[in-house]
């Protein structure tokens, strides 16, 4: 189950931030990627997805849902905030971008989705970044690198058992 943000001081967390960094070299090796972290991780998490516009945030998430088992259409929630994969709903895929404040989030109902335990994508995730979720997973996708379509792709969490998983699975 995920829990509700915890107001804790960052600087008192008693676990390492862990960071991994992964470079895709084409559109179909984001998805790859994405679908192979949907296979690994099997365990409700809070997935921040940050990245300027065209980063591949939404092909990113595209291959998370895949990888989840689902066969969904995926598309980018930018006009209505939060789309649902699954039936039951196993994976909300929010774009935080048009709103203006944290109290716009919860008014919608934000909690609701915390407590149905299923994994939260978060596009755009400044409104809630100093929140405190467990388990969490922060992951930048940063373009313009060698060619057009490569990305870096940067994992950081300070969640234990999320940690385990990256390790094992990511050198």
């Amino acid at each position: 189950m995920i829990s509700a943000p915890k107001n804790q001081d960052p600087k008192k967390r008693l676990t390492k931030m862990l960071e991994k960094r992964i470079i895709t070299k084409s559109s179909q090796e984001t998805f790859d990627f994405g679908k192979y972290l949907g296979e690994v991780i099997d365990f409700p998490l809070i997935i921040f997805l940050q990245g300027q516009m065209g980063a591949g945030k939404t092909l990113f998430s595209k291959g998370f849902v895949a990888g989840m088992g689902l066969s969904d259409e995926v598309t980018s929630p930018t006009y209505t905030i939060v789309n649902e994969y699954g039936n039951p709903a196993k994976i909300f895929h929010f774009d935080l971008y048009r709103l203006q404040d944290p109290d716009e989030l919860y008014e919608m109902g934000f909690e609701d989705y915390l407590n149905q335990g299923c994994t939260l994508l978060l596009e755009w995730p400044d409104l809630v970044l100093q929140d405190q979720f467990e388990p969490k997973l922060e992951i930048t996708l940063k373009s313009c690198l060698e060619t057009p379509e490569q990305r870096e792709i940067i994992l950081r969490t300070d969640n234990q058992k999320v940690a385990q998983i990256l390790n094992s699975h990511f050198d």
